[in-house]
């Protein structure tokens, strides 16, 4: 009995014990809550300052709030500089004579990172709101045509040889014409492009193949871009019409019905325009359709195609003007490449160099007028 009482007794003790341990392991707890919530506080007081001095900053104009931000990233910058200098000092094999260069190169490298931040800025407006000046970005640092603040440069830039683009000031004056054109097309097939010039590559293949087969190709989506109603080629020949929506995506994208339904609705449209013409609607596209897309498509009569993205092609187009019977080829980047159509009937073609097209009394057309050019 008396054993069975100091059983009870020491469990009740045991339990009061545990009860303060845990009590107290609460407090703890309880307490690093706290001080975690007041440091989150203190953050959030901290983000919200930050918040407030950029808005206030940008508010008055963005040039003074580039500024800011540029002063605000060097001295983040400038204070890693800080921890390094004292890591230096205080490692366990330290480093005083790199702490003392880290000392001494800071306060230069703070002031030259908030100059080259807000240099870079002022760079991305000029690209974001003058997007030509992206395109002509080597020309300009290249100078190569001649600048001056007594001449309209803008005008000048507009109107030099688009090979300027593609080549170096040496290259375009020291090359010969067919060498310096040839060159220009190699970089312009081998550059890497952008999603749109992509699919303006794949706008023009679809064209070029349609050219071979005989019909009359109208470069709608090249031209009129955004304004094309989704029409990107209008094919025609005889009393056909062939309306083609090209779609050069990524495998992993799908077409859904609603691009079935957009190029039905472009077609009833330029039916209604044309009332005697046979229209065809024609998906032509790199990936794979929906199944609902697919049924769509069926039932509407849109033509589905699979055709690949190539490399390269023939894509130097030569064109015979039908008065003056000048033998004329034009490429890719020069300004009447999308509104020349070609027509194998007139003995007009497309080849894949400079030198067939020079071979068959094809000369290079543009409209610009240089001394040094050979190609005047």
């Amino acid at each position: 009995m008396e054993i069975y009482i100091i059983v009870i007794i020491a469990a009740i003790i045991i339990g009061l014990v545990s009860g303060v341990k845990e009590k107290a392991v609460h407090k703890r707890e309880r307490k690093k809550l706290e001080d975690f919530e007041k440091y989150l506080d203190k953050k959030r007081l901290k983000y919200e300052e930050f918040y407030k001095d950029i808005g206030n900053a940008f508010q008055s104009n963005y040039c003074a709030g580039r500024k800011w931000l540029a002063s605000f990233i060097s001295e983040a910058k400038y204070h890693l500089d800080n921890e390094l200098e004292n890591y230096l000092k205080v490692k366990s094999h330290p480093a005083f004579k790199a702490a003392e260069v880290v000392s001494q190169i800071k306060n230069e490298k703070r002031e030259l990172n908030s100059n080259l931040k807000f240099l870079e800025y002022q760079l991305k407006s000029y690209e974001e709101y003058f997007p030509f000046l992206e395109e002509f970005k080597e020309v300009i640092l290249d100078e190569r045509i001649d600048f001056s603040s007594q001449t309209d440069n803008v005008n000048n830039l507009e109107n030099i040889d688009p090979i300027n683009k593609y080549l170096s000031k040496e290259e375009y004056e020291k090359l010969s014409t067919t060498d310096k054109n040839q060159l220009a097309l190699d970089r312009y097939i081998q550059r890497s492009k952008s999603n749109w010039e992509i699919g303006l590559f794949y706008e023009r293949y679809l064209g070029y193949l349609m050219e071979k087969e005989g019909w009359k190709v109208n470069y709608q989506g090249a031209i009129k871009g955004f304004e094309d109603f989704g029409r990107d080629l209008i094919c025609s020949i005889e009393d056909r019409v062939k309306i083609i929506q090209a779609k050069c995506w990524s495998q992993k994208k799908l077409i859904h019905e609603k691009h079935i339904f957009q190029l039905y609705a472009t077609c009833i449209h330029f039916i209604l325009e044309n009332p005697n013409t046979k229209v065809f609607a024609e998906i032509v596209t790199t990936t794979e359709l929906s199944s609902p897309a697919q049924m769509v498509a069926n039932n509407l009569n849109v033509g589905i195609t699979k055709i690949a993205l190539p490399y390269t092609y023939p894509m130097i187009k030569c064109n015979i003007n039908q008065s003056s019977k000048e033998k004329i080829y034009h490429l890719p980047f020069d300004q009447q490449y999308d509104r020349t159509i070609i027509d194998y009937k007139k003995n007009e073609c497309y080849v894949n160099t400079i030198i067939e097209a020079e071979s068959l009394g094809f000369r290079r057309a543009y409209k610009y007028n240089f001394p040094n050019s050979e190609a005047t």
